[in-house]
């Protein structure tokens, strides 16, 4: 009857094992994504800083109050 179409529990660990195993490989590749990611957040957040160093300094010399909230 239908008992020959089951799976077996070999096959359900060697499933088990592939899921496992792209798993990882997707947490990987996440994780240089991520990576990536924070080195590029850190490059714009120091322009941003050297930016607001500058227009900042300008304020100043020009005699200017801040516009920032």
């Amino acid at each position: 009857m239908y008992i020959e179409n089951m799976l077996t529990k070999t096959d359900l660990n060697q499933i088990a094992k592939i899921v496992k195993s792209s798993e990882e490989r997707l947490n990987g590749k996440i994780d240089k994504i991520d990576k990536k990611l924070d080195k590029a957040i850190d490059f714009l957040d120091r322009d941003y800083i050297k930016l607001l160093k500058r227009i900042e300094r300008i304020e100043k010399h020009l005699n200017l109050k801040s516009i920032s909230l």
